[in-house]
């Protein structure tokens, strides 16, 4: 069969959807199945399909009133294959693009009305194929690859669900029926299956085509998982990275205080001499005043002469003996010093942690 349509699917969760999306509109840098100079016969919905499923996502959450499951299968990959021979005839057309749009759209559509899956995007490849063995032709395997989000919205059911325990693939069977007759009139025929030839095996194109869109999801699962890791690394390099940044700030902080505390220390030393002295001197002039009984009995006149004076003088004498008699142990200056026994230790683990850094790099 030379002009057949075929039509399958595969599931996916939310967790897979930049992979997965992001390979079927080609966001990512380089794809090895693609043949670049066939990359200008591509063509698409017109649109972010990731954008739009995001959008729908937020939308399916609001109308169930309540987040979606992070194990739910939030969206399906359908695979349109179309034969080599009728499609390159359709290619003739200088309007093909708009016209195979346009059922493409038709079809999903028809999709939402027979089970409740709502259209997100579509992209269409035809840089893709493989070389014959045996003549060396470059045979492409045109197909589409077709994004459904798993909710209907007049149900608020997931339709994939009840897709499933249909039974006999009668379901699935149906939208085979439905790609056959959407596309009947660009000149394509439903693809024969199994069940109606007794046949085990696929037309050859259909095969391939299958074989390769399951291959193309394969890569893109591989290439979200390593995304997923490669944003992983990253962001324990920015956290390793901060550390490192906030550690040397720290450690810049704690050497200028020690170094603002050994300049106090000086200056407390020289203080603690002077305090100490003229508590010597305050000492040694009350001992004199207590062995002379002559400068007792002077005092002692002059106080009654000048009470209010002896009194204000006395208490002055009282304070500057506490003042200088002062004990310096707990003053919070003292206390910082420790801190800097543990400076050695902090920058000697700041610098493993840099060069872990560079290693991760």
């Amino acid at each position: 069969m030379n002009n057949y349509v075929s039509f399958n699917a595969k599931y996916y969760k939310n967790s897979q959807s930049e992979g997965e999306i992001g390979h079927v509109q080609r966001v990512f840098a380089e794809n090895k199945n693609s043949i670049k100079e066939l990359q200008k016969n591509n063509f698409d919905c017109g649109y972010s399909i990731i954008d739009k499923y995001k959008d729908i996502y937020a939308q399916a959450e609001q109308h169930k009133g309540k987040k979606l499951q992070k194990n739910a299968n939030t969206f399906i990959d359908g695979v349109l294959a179309f034969s080599r021979d009728q499609f390159e005839l359709l290619m003739e057309n200088p309007q093909y693009k708009r016209v195979v749009s346009n059922h493409i759209d038709d079809f999903m559509e028809q999709v939402k009305v027979q089970t409740g899956l709502e259209p997100v995007g579509w992209a269409f490849h035809a840089d893709e194929g493989y070389k014959d063995p045996e003549t060396g032709e470059l045979k492409i395997n045109y197909h589409a690859q077709l994004i459904f989000f798993n909710h209907d919205f007049k149900t608020g059911k997931a339709p994939l669900r009840e897709l499933q325990q249909r039974g006999s693939e009668s379901a699935w069977s149906k939208l085979q029926d439905l790609a056959g007759q959407v596309f009947q009139p660009l000149g394509f025929v439903r693809g024969i299956s199994k069940d109606m030839t007794h046949q085990k095996h696929a037309e050859k194109d259909d095969f391939i085509a299958q074989k390769q869109a399951e291959i193309e999801r394969l890569q893109a699962e591989l290439e979200n998982e390593k995304n997923h890791q490669n944003r992983a690394l990253q962001s324990n390099i920015e956290l390793l990275e901060a550390a490192a940044i906030a550690t040397d700030e720290i450690l810049k902080d704690v050497n200028g205080a020690i170094d603002l505390i050994n300049r106090m220390e000086s200056k407390r030393e020289a203080e603690k001499e002077l305090r100490e002295q003229i508590l010597i001197n305050i000492r040694g002039a009350t001992e004199i005043y207590n062995k002379t009984p002559s400068l007792q009995a002077a005092a002692k006149a002059f106080s009654e002469q000048f009470p209010n004076f002896t009194k204000g003088l006395k208490k002055t004498y009282q304070k500057l003996l506490d003042f200088f008699n002062i004990d310096t142990d707990g003053d919070p200056v003292y206390m910082l010093k420790d801190a800097q026994e543990n400076i050695a230790k902090v920058e000697q683990q700041n610098t493993e942690v840099k060069r872990r850094l560079l290693k991760l790099k």
